[in-house]
């Protein structure tokens, strides 16, 4: 979950912006994808996960890209709002029960003896390659980054491109609420809850900068795989997680610093 979540908020970053939202898209979508299970069968509740979050991300994305506002600003907004969204949905109570066995397939099923979710993970990687690298509009997202008046006079199409960072940026939010959906085999209001902070740093941590126009999908995955194997190590040793919350915001802190120096180097 943590490889397709850090892949959409690192689009964004690239592009100059920034989504804090990312957590709370993935307790709405996880509530939706159980509803729409029960009621029309598991193919279509991971479609409505995903979709969910392209829908907000669409929101996040018109908002930011027509009227200037500032992206984190947007994007907490978001996050309160989502967030709240899902709990009045439920009443604050996770959905439970009568979940098929193919639904939880997803996030707990293996293809020999690797876990199905490393595949899409995976596959999430791929889709952000092919995207940053092999089309048009990844190549625009690097542009914006970089100097948005520079791309603006070159004809790149500043609102849509930005919306579109922001629409993909929910799409993977709503596939690894599906993904943790099918895991813990409930629909929790409060599932995600801080994931947005873990998204960050594994992209700031892979090399993606704050000031956008910088960052490589391998550095993007090996975040995920550092960030991944220190949370795993600090549970290992019965470290308590607000000691790790203070450690993730530390790292943050540390990769901001280096990357303002390696800026200073390159210029």
């Amino acid at each position: 979950p943590l490889a397709l979540l850090a892949c959409g908020p690192s689009i964004v970053l690239i592009e100059g912006g920034g989504d804090v939202s990312v957590g709370s898209i993935i307790a709405l979508s996880s509530v939706c994808m159980v509803v729409t299970v029960w009621s029309f069968g598991v193919v279509p509740g991971i479609i409505v996960a995903i979709l969910v979050g392209g829908l907000v991300g669409l929101a996040n994305g018109s908002i930011i890209a027509f009227w200037g506002v500032n992206a984190f600003v947007v994007t907490l907004a978001t996050l309160t709002t989502v967030r709240g969204l899902a709990l009045y949905s439920t009443g604050g109570i996770p959905l439970h029960g009568n979940m098929p066995d193919s639904m939880l397939f997803l996030g707990n099923g293996h293809i020999g003896p690797i876990p199905f979710a490393v595949f899409v993970g995976a596959l999430g990687f791929a889709i952000l390659y092919i995207f940053l690298r092999r089309t048009s509009i990844g190549r625009h997202v690097y542009a914006i980054g970089g100097n948005q008046e520079a791309a603006r006079l070159a004809g790149i199409k500043i609102v849509p491109t930005r919306i579109l960072a922001y629409v993909i940026s929910g799409l993977f939010a709503g596939a690894a609420g599906a993904v943790l959906t099918s895991r813990s085999g409930i629909g929790a209001p409060n599932m995600g809850s801080g994931l947005e902070l873990d998204a960050i740093a594994a992209a700031v941590i892979g090399g993606v900068a704050f000031g956008g126009g910088v960052g490589r999908v391998f550095g993007i995955f090996l975040g995920v795989a550092v960030l991944s194997i220190i949370k795993n190590g600090l549970n290992l040793y019965n470290v308590s997680s607000f000691v790790q919350l203070m450690l993730i915001g530390i790292i943050i802190i540390a990769a901001i610093i280096v990357d303002k120096y390696r800026q200073r180097g390159s210029t």
